[in-house]
């Protein structure tokens, strides 16, 4: 009889050690994949920051260049005046010129606005990107956890 039970006990022993085994490599494995899914957004979010700094880059570079452009065109029209070679030409070219001038800081102006809005653009993307990796890493954790905490009750009910 003391046979039968200590094989029952061993029995039973081993079949507990069995079911925390299998439930900590479920725990493992829930967790590797969570750990896979964190991951994975955050990559996401890392190359929707890149793409999003990479649009601002241009934007901010197509505004350099409209700059440079629009000052150069109130350049030559200032120049202009230089070449008169009576007072009337010359206060016509000084007036192109000033003209000139003012459209050229009105394009600047204009570009750079446009540029400092697709900034604010890019950002604001870059942190629904950043927003959004972190609620599924969150969102994968707790699976995890639920995960590892369901194989605990099922290992104390056996």
């Amino acid at each position: 009889m003391k046979k039968v039970a200590t094989v029952l006990a061993s029995l039973l022993l081993a079949s507990t050690a069995f079911a925390q085994t299998s439930g900590t490599s479920d725990t493992t494995k829930a967790q590797l994949k969570a750990n896979s899914e964190k991951s994975e957004a955050q990559a996401t979010a890392n190359k929707k920051k890149a793409e999003a700094q990479s649009d601002a880059d241009k934007a901010q570079a197509s505004a350099n260049e409209d700059k440079a452009s629009a000052q150069a065109d109130a350049d030559k029209k200032a120049a202009k005046t230089e070449k008169a070679t009576t007072a009337r030409e010359a206060s016509n070219a000084r007036a192109d010129a000033a003209k000139a001038q003012a459209k050229a800081d009105q394009k600047k102006r204009d570009a750079q606005a446009k540029a400092d809005k697709k900034k604010h653009e890019a950002s604001k993307d870059a942190n629904v990107a950043q927003a959004k990796a972190d609620k599924d890493k969150v969102e994968a954790q707790n699976d995890a956890n639920k995960k590892a905490v369901d194989e605990k009750v099922d290992a104390a009910k056996k």
